[in-house]
């Protein structure tokens, strides 16, 4: 019977962990680049051997070591399909038609001097720019974007010009940059981290090699275009996600109730056993 207040327990919260990436999906609709997550979640993780996490904690499973029982989330998934894009007609828009992320840098170091992030570097779908007092391509959160050479670009004036290739140009055609891209062999090896949209999580993670001895992280040769005075619209699925949210709530009513139930009958046998 106690087993019962745990395997409800363990669904309760998984739900609540679908209750809010679904929800994080759907605030971020109007967010340029952004990729909607899912919830893989599994009810028979004591069956496997062994599962290495190595995009978060390294944390190793051995099997009858951490058995489960009830509903378990197994990991968050960021779906990388491509968003539509849409015409906005502001010079410092891009888009990025095709796989490839913006690079941006923040120097920022935490308490001890480190880098916050790897290398100092995180990656972005969203292109919606700015230029900073100084003329330096900026992102939203004011950090430098990075050219192919990972160096700021200036650019100066707004009005420059950017072909499906990624050259900024001056209206006098003359070469300002190219804007850098980051077009990784396995982008489910990025993750989300705080404010940044995509990291790299550490250094073993980019050293992470496929069963050909090829670098997971490797920056493979961009072959799509950009598109300037364009954006990308979020991936988000509005109907499944709000279809999801729906039969979430209710199993999360159901499991309560359930606890509740249960609550009562194990109330009831100490009381009655507790009068023998």
């Amino acid at each position: 019977m106690v087993r019962g207040f745990y395997t409800a327990a363990s669904g309760m919260h998984t739900v609540i962990r679908d209750i809010n990436t679904k929800s994080n999906n759907m605030s971020n609709l109007s967010t340029a680049g952004f990729k909607q997550d899912r919830l893989v979640t599994t009810t028979f993780a004591e069956a496997l051997a062994m599962r290495e996490e190595l995009r978060t904690t390294g944390r190793k499973y051995e099997l009858g070591t951490d058995v489960v029982r009830g509903k378990k989330a197994l990991e968050l998934k960021t779906d990388f399909t491509q968003g539509s894009l849409q015409e906005t007609n502001r010079h410092l828009d891009f888009a990025i038609g095709g796989s490839g992320f913006f690079v941006i840098q923040d120097g920022r170091e935490g308490p001890d001097g480190e880098e916050l992030i790897y290398e100092g570097k995180y990656y972005t779908r969203n292109g919606q720019f700015q230029i900073d007092p100084e003329g330096y391509l900026i992102d939203g959160l004011g950090h430098y974007v990075l050219d192919d050479g990972d160096e700021p670009i200036l650019v100066e004036r707004y009005d420059f010009i950017c072909d499906e290739y990624g050259n900024l140009f001056t209206q006098d055609w003359e070469h300002i940059a190219t804007l850098g891209i980051f077009n990784p062999r396995n982008p489910d090896l990025l993750i989300k981290k705080d404010e940044y949209p995509f990291v790299i999580l550490d250094e073993a993670t980019a050293e992470i090699e496929n069963g050909d001895g090829e670098l997971e992280l490797e920056n493979l040769e961009f072959e799509g275009i950009i598109k300037q005075g364009h954006i990308e619209r979020s991936n988000t699925d509005i109907a499944s996600n709000m279809a999801g949210l729906i039969s979430a709530s209710r199993s999360f009513q159901s499991m309560s109730q359930i606890l509740k139930t249960i609550d009562a009958i194990v109330g009831k046998s100490v009381n009655e056993l507790g009068r023998l």
